[in-house]
């Protein structure tokens, strides 16, 4: 909290207990000096009815309302004695929230631009598979994350109008995109377990060039204790795995297929699904598993849907308190600006 919130607070609390705190004399420049002097305003529409003393802070902060400024010094700026305690509090606790999103959406930013520049993915042949890097897909959302949470941080520290309104319309856009996806989602179903099949396969073919596709792959097999897509004879697609390849892959499947795909408890054997592709289905199940990640992937979204939904309206309640705030702030700064111009107005006539 800063210097002038804390003076804020403490002058809050000792002028509304009716009290003047020890050690301020009557000519502190914490307190007007006249009480009848000061002017009464209602605090705003939609900050409660209570309404609030006003007086000038400035070198003529122990003058009356109705002395005329003899400078552009003596002008007036608003300060409330029985000021909304809340204000502060929202500004200092969505700062540091956003703060925490914003390294977190420079970090996965950092993550993305590394990850294509270590493959050399913008470069050569591999350009053409751009589209289907996860490290791009890392760039994006670290890009959007980084940048709203960054406006937010800085608009609600120094109350800045402009960065607040950004921040607002950013997240009011991410909802909205959130929400059509969500539609999306369930209008589509089918077509889009399709699309995933078509990315998974993809995934397959290339699991040897791509060191993002092959991670992700191990992953989903290791985890969900898979292998293939539809069954584990889809990895026979792949350049290595196949039959016909004469390297040491050949006929075989990734260790993340098979049923222990650690050497000694701590070193993934490659050599656990040797000719597997080979073996007859009863033969090969006791090494690999033969079902494929397309179904399991199904019935996990199925059984955890509405852990997913549950988890979905969480992260659309947040973003929505984080718009009720930055709005909120907006209100209170549109509040002191027009006080501000009334009471120069005002004073100028």
């Amino acid at each position: 909290m800063g210097v002038k919130d804390f003076l804020l607070l403490f002058r809050t609390l000792s002028l509304c207990s009716g009290t003047r705190p020890a050690g301020l004399s009557e000519a502190s420049r914490l307190l007007p000096k006249d009480n009848s002097a000061s002017q009464k305003f209602p605090y705003g529409k939609g900050y409660g009815d209570e309404r609030c003393d006003v007086y000038t802070r400035g070198s003529s902060a122990k003058e009356p309302m109705d002395t005329q400024p003899t400078s552009t010094k003596d002008r007036l700026y608003p300060t409330t004695r029985c000021s909304n305690l809340l204000i502060p509090l929202i500004k200092y606790l969505m700062f540091m929230s956003n703060f925490a999103f914003a390294v977190l959406g420079l970090s996965i930013l950092c993550i993305g631009i590394w990850g294509l520049i270590d493959k050399q993915s913008l470069i050569g042949d591999q350009i053409g598979y751009l589209g289907t890097d996860p490290m791009l897909f890392f760039i994006i959302i670290g890009l959007v994350v980084f940048v709203l949470s960054l406006s937010g941080c800085i608009g609600f520290l120094r109350e800045n109008a402009c960065l607040l309104r950004f921040y607002s319309a950013g997240m009011c856009a991410l909802i909205v995109l959130q929400s059509i996806s969500a539609i999306v989602l369930l209008s589509f179903r089918e077509q889009i377990r399709d699309s995933v099949k078509r990315s998974m396969i993809v995934a397959v073919s290339r699991y040897q060039d791509d060191s993002d596709l092959k991670f992700i792959m191990d992953e989903m097999q290791l985890g969900m204790e898979c292998c293939g897509v539809e069954s584990y004879q889809d990895w026979g697609m792949n350049l290595y795995f196949n039959c016909s390849s004469t390297g040491v892959l050949s006929c075989g499947v990734p260790y993340s297929c098979c049923i222990d795909p650690l050497e000694n408890g701590t070193v993934p054997n490659s050599q656990c699904g040797f000719k597997a592709l080979e073996m007859g289905e009863t033969t090969a199940g006791s090494t690999v598993y033969l079902g494929g990640c397309a179904p399991q992937l199904s019935l996990w979204l199925s059984r955890h849907f509405w852990d997913i939904a549950a988890g979905f309206l969480l992260v659309i309640t947040i973003e929505l308190i984080s718009v009720s705030c930055a709005q909120r702030i907006l209100g209170e700064v549109k509040q002191i600006k027009s006080m501000w111009l009334s009471m120069n107005q005002n004073q100028e006539q």
